[in-house]
């Protein structure tokens, strides 16, 4: 079960999420569900839930009813998902009401140990997504480079590079290489401070996403669909769109409805094949309606209107 428990936390930290989920299911079928072995990797699971694109926190909550809610690190993850799911209904009160219980929770979360990481992780994405960064950062320790937990160091650099602060996402990362190293999380996040980077850095990323890719375990398989829009990612960056778009070809041949596939393939497209972005756009649309791109791309849409109406004016006023 161990040796499972790591291919499942693999799985989760190369964004393979529904990988991660019917590995986790399979694995524990049979197994006790007080095992702590057990609970890690079905916790893998919920998170992977909650992490996907859509969230789908009703089925985080259904698989998290089979365990132990009395365990602190449970609680903390069945917290995040009601969590998310007041924050997809704009539930003012709710998010509110789930970021005090996740606050209380850290009070069991000892450093160094896996259930402290769990508590931590989940408390700082809430804060995350309700806008207090700050504490969300505080909460990880991370922001000073002196964080010893590698799952709060990677959300954390997340979180830095979300902000537009590659310095200090840099300066944890270096950190934790020193005691690290070997890691797939630190080779992931070399990956995103690469992209964040850009110019020969990217060739990096590229690297390490390529390497996920032809992993026996995940190749041709939709466990190697992030890592492709990885190697997409990092060839745009480089202006290949021409190889970005065939990568993203790839990918959704593998699994047609990935939404992270579909929003990189809608803005390469419109390098590529500006026709087709819009189609593209309605397909993300179908797959995920709450998209960051989406909700961006509306945004500016709507601000471009108002600019229009401001000049339309303008000019029937000089007339």
């Amino acid at each position: 079960m161990e040796s499972t428990l790591f291919k499942v936390q693999s799985l989760f930290y190369q964004a393979a999420y529904q990988g991660c989920i019917d590995l986790a299911l399979s694995s524990s079928s049979n197994a006790r569900s007080s095992d702590p072995t057990t609970i890690s990797t079905l916790l893998y699971a919920a998170r992977s839930h909650l992490a996907r694109s859509p969230a789908d926190p009703a089925s985080a909550l259904a698989l998290l009813k089979s365990m132990n809610s009395s365990e602190p690190h449970v609680a903390a993850v069945e917290a995040l998902a009601r969590f998310v799911q007041a924050h997809a209904q704009d539930d003012a009160d709710g998010t509110s009401r789930e970021i005090i219980a996740l606050t209380e929770l850290l009070d069991h979360a000892v450093v160094g140990e896996s259930k402290g990481e769990v508590i931590r992780c989940a408390a700082a994405t809430a804060l995350f997504l309700d806008g207090d960064a700050e504490e969300a950062l505080n909460t990880l320790d991370v922001g000073s480079a002196s964080s010893s937990e590698l799952e709060c160091v990677a959300l954390g650099v997340h979180m830095l590079l979300a902000i537009h602060r590659l310095d200090l996402a840099e300066a944890e990362y270096l950190a934790a290489r020193k005691w690290a190293d070997d890691s797939l999380l630190i080779q992931l996040i070399e990956a995103w401070i690469g992209l964040a980077k850009g110019g020969r850095s990217t060739q990096q990323a590229f690297y390490v996403y390529d390497e996920l890719a032809q992993n026996p375990a995940a190749a041709d398989t939709v466990n190697a669909v992030p890592s492709l829009v990885g190697k997409a990612t990092a060839l745009a960056a480089n202006a290949d769109f021409a190889g970005a778009n065939k990568m993203l070809d790839a990918a959704l041949k593998l699994d047609a409805n990935h939404a992270e596939a579909l929003a990189n393939k809608a803005t390469v497209a419109a390098h590529v094949e500006q026709a087709t972005s819009g189609e593209w756009m309605d397909k993300l649309r179908s797959a995920n309606a709450s998209h960051p791109l989406l909700r961006e791309y509306k945004a500016l849409q709507q601000a471009f209107d108002q600019h229009a109406a401001s000049f339309r004016l303008g000019a029937s006023t000089e007339a």
